[in-house]
């Protein structure tokens, strides 16, 4: 049997709202053309029984993406590409099953590292998950959830604790010190002692590092300065 490229790792209840949703780890061969990231698996959360369209037009994208303040406003993910492609795999069943650890070993072999929450929030997923899928190998993975009372402050292990205008750094810092930051600011001008702008561009704007190539975004897995990056640079 051929070595799966994508697969199903959890399905599960939404702990905001107890909505099925499932994980769906792809390009676990390596070959991501993902300008951001370069060459990473991409790991989606999806609502399991809407439309990631339909599901971001009626509110039913809070079972993975909680009460994220970009999920209607900046986000980044275009739903109607990669979640839908996935979606649709999922509905006509092309997916293996691979538990977390057996996509990890898929990995390793490949030397091919992993991003959490392509779209989706990964605190929305038990953190065995992710321990299990991380093990041995490079990471980036984010995390809105930490306001929440159901929230596993064992994320923070694997996950940056996203920072935006309405969840603050300072309410952050006073809830769970010491935990990483990725921060959204106007501007590079924003920039505190402990914290380190996004690699990524340079001044100029050009693309000079990937995440596969930086990896500082992997939560305190990583010892670094926290994060800044400006709204979607």
């Amino acid at each position: 049997m051929s070595t799966p490229n994508s697969a199903i790792i959890w399905q599960g209840p939404s702990p905001k709202n107890g909505a099925e949703v499932v994980v769906i780890i792809s390009g676990m061969s390596g070959k991501s053309d993902n300008d951001k990231t370069g060459a990473m698996a991409q790991v989606d959360i999806l609502v399991a029984d809407t439309h990631p369209v339909e599901a971001r037009k009626r509110g039913e994208d809070i079972a993975i993406c909680g009460e994220c303040p970009l999920r209607s406003t900046v986000c980044y993910v275009n739903v109607g590409f990669a979640p839908s492609a996935k979606y649709r795999a999922y509905q006509r069943g092309s997916y293996p099953v691979l538990t977390p650890s057996e996509a990890n070993a898929i990995l390793r072999k490949n030397g091919v590292d992993a991003r959490a929450g392509s779209y989706g929030d990964p605190g929305i997923v038990p953190v065995w998950v992710w321990r299990d899928l991380f093990d041995g190998i490079g990471h980036t993975a984010y995390t809105h959830q930490w306001r929440e009372p159901w929230f596993d402050a064992g994320h923070f292990e694997y996950a940056m604790a996203s920072i935006d205008h309405i969840n603050t750094r300072d309410l952050l810092k006073s809830m769970f010190p010491g935990t990483r930051t990725y921060r959204i600011a106007d501007d590079y001008n924003d920039i505190g002692q402990d914290e380190i702008k996004c690699p990524s561009k340079n001044a100029n704007g050009d693309r000079v590092v990937q995440c596969v190539d930086c990896g500082l975004c992997a939560g305190m897995a990583r010892q670094a300065k926290d994060i800044v990056i400006v709204e979607n640079d």
